[in-house]
């Protein structure tokens, strides 16, 4: 009988071991998980200053690039974003310079009052319609607004 009480003593202090390292692992894991992974950003729109109202040329779309701090999970980079702004009436209108077939940056042709996107052929017209070209929509339009105090054209990201 002394073997058999000695082996389920054994058996019984085995499993208490087993599971107080499973507990710990557990929570080991748990506790790494909460470090290392990365911030859940939430993505916000924001007003960003775009142009000065007196850099804008009378006839032709201003191009002007917008860059961010972009958080990527442990790593912050910079995200650059293109835009067109353009007089519209009294007021101004600004345009993604991302085309919507596959995310070429498009480019202002002045002498033919279009955008060219040079990957596939596309061709947008001055208000951003698609006029030729596998592009499936229009340039995307972007809000603005001017900032009076600082004379500057604001372009919602």
């Amino acid at each position: 009988m002394v073997v058999r009480s000695e082996e389920s003593r054994r058996s019984a202090l085995s499993k208490l071991v087993s599971a107080g390292l499973g507990l710990i692992t557990a929570g080991l894991a748990g506790l790494v998980g909460l470090v290392a992974a990365p911030k859940a950003s939430a993505t916000t729109r924001r007003w960003r200053a775009a142009a000065s109202i007196f850099d804008l040329p009378p006839k032709d779309p201003f191009t002007a690039v917008l860059a961010d701090k972009h958080a990527d999970g442990w790593y912050e980079t910079r995200k650059e974003q293109v835009v067109f702004i353009d007089r519209e009436g009294d007021g101004y209108r600004a345009m993604s310079a991302t085309c919507a077939h596959l995310g070429c940056r498009v480019r202002w042709e002045s002498s033919r009052q279009q955008f060219l996107c040079p990957c596939h052929g596309g061709v947008y017209d001055a208000t951003g319609q698609v006029v030729s070209g596998p592009p499936p929509a229009p340039l995307t339009v972007l809000e603005t607004r001017v900032d009076t105090a600082a004379d500057s054209v604001l372009v919602r990201l």
